[in-house]
């Protein structure tokens, strides 16, 4: 007969329990400390949870308290007609063995007598609403022991609680490496992208190379550019292995790129470049930096003579949880009607204004002592969004 003192030490071993399997996070942790928690509870030496492995004929002792080393995650028990762990998640009822010595129904495994087992109950853990069984819950007694009704039932109980813990962690495992997985598939495809753009880079500066005419190889040239600026967004995805990238870099590769390539038509040119620490996702950041790309690249070409200038960027969070971008120039200005595009550039102001449109900003430009082109946008990450 169980006391009213052992009751209450089981019902606040099933509320540790409880508490400390919310938290848990690593099944092989929780198991262990059930195995502890129950062997207090029972007052036993030992206890141990069984786990079915996926041939379904064999069971691994997966955790366990009180054994020596060796058993614990190392022992197989093959799941033979004669076992009782075989026949206790047949029958899926606990089943006792108060004397191995006077058992007759099953075999038991060896190194229960080595540890000097006189008795088990097993009670079978089963993980899902379709009666899936996990393995079981074992209590070993070095004494023989009847193991009586009020036994059972709390350890009944406890198998209950310990099923449906291992099968959320059981899903947490299998998401965690579904993860992974598609976090490594994503990194290969945004490194394929990546490579991918930048032949076809490679191509477009090949054919203008080769073009007959002058017009024909600048166009070509502002097309390789703008691909340009597709690839250094997928680098910068794959480089920082996140679906967000830096301005500050992914700006600065921009630029630094059109002086490398242009630098030589436009004379010294001044660059200051200053982004605060913002992360945008691609559909945020390509069109700013196709934006960039544009101006700065119809500022090296026709805003300078051969002493060159100056190209600034900021790029800043505002209070309002806004972004300002501000792109400008100490050239020549904004021709005298603008709305036909920056000179040379075809498209300039007609693209720009279609990215700024991608943005959800509006385009406004000004001309004093140069040009400059101003940009406010949401924050996405203000808005919960990447």
């Amino acid at each position: 007969m169980v006391s009213r003192e052992q009751l209450i030490e089981r019902q606040r071993v099933l509320a540790k329990f409880s508490e400390f399997a919310l938290r848990g996070s690593e099944l092989q942790d929780v198991l262990e400390e059930a195995c502890r928690l129950v062997g207090d509870a029972l007052g036993t030496d030992l206890a141990k949870v069984l786990e079915i492995q996926p041939d379904g004929r064999s069971i691994l002792v997966r955790a366990g308290c009180g054994w020596r080393p060796g058993i614990v995650g190392e022992t197989t028990l093959q799941m033979e007609e004669k076992s009782s762990e075989t026949y206790a998640i047949k029958v899926a009822e606990p089943v006792v063995t108060p004397d191995i010595h006077k058992e007759e129904r099953f075999v038991l495994p060896p190194f229960l007598v080595d540890h000097g087992v006189k008795a088990i109950v097993n009670v079978p853990i089963f993980v899902s609403r379709d009666e899936r069984a996990y393995g079981l819950l074992q209590v070993d007694s070095t004494s023989p022991r009847d193991f009586g009704e009020e036994d059972i039932e709390f350890l009944r109980i406890y198998a209950g609680v310990l099923g449906p813990v291992i099968d959320r962690l059981h899903k947490r495992h299998d998401l965690a490496v579904a993860l992974d997985a598609n976090k490594r598939l994503l990194v290969e495809l945004q490194h394929r992208i990546k490579n991918n753009i930048g032949m076809i880079t490679s191509l477009v500066h090949m054919r203008a190379r080769g073009a007959k005419s002058d017009d024909a190889r600048a166009e070509l040239e502002i097309v390789g550019d703008r691909i340009e600026t597709l690839r250094l967004a997928h680098e910068h995805v794959y480089a920082e292995g996140s679906s967000t990238l830096s301005l500050r870099s992914y700006a600065s590769k921009i630029l630094q790129h059109l002086i490398d390539l242009h630098g030589d038509h436009a004379g010294a040119i001044k660059l200051t470049i200053h982004v605060d620490d913002i992360k945008l996702g691609p559909d945020r950041a390509v069109p700013l930096g196709l934006i960039i790309n544009e101006f700065a690249t119809n500022s090296l070409k026709y805003a300078f003579g051969s002493a060159g200038g100056a190209i600034s960027l900021r790029i800043e969070r505002l209070e309002d949880s806004r972004i300002q971008a501000v792109i400008a120039d100490d050239g020549r200005g904004l021709p005298a009607n603008p709305t036909t595009g920056i000179p040379g550039s075809g498209t300039g102001m007609k693209l720009i204004g279609g990215l700024a449109r991608q943005l959800q900003a509006e385009a406004i430009w000004s001309s004093v002592k140069g040009t400059q082109l101003k940009l406010v946008f949401a924050d996405p990450a203000k808005r919960g969004r990447s």
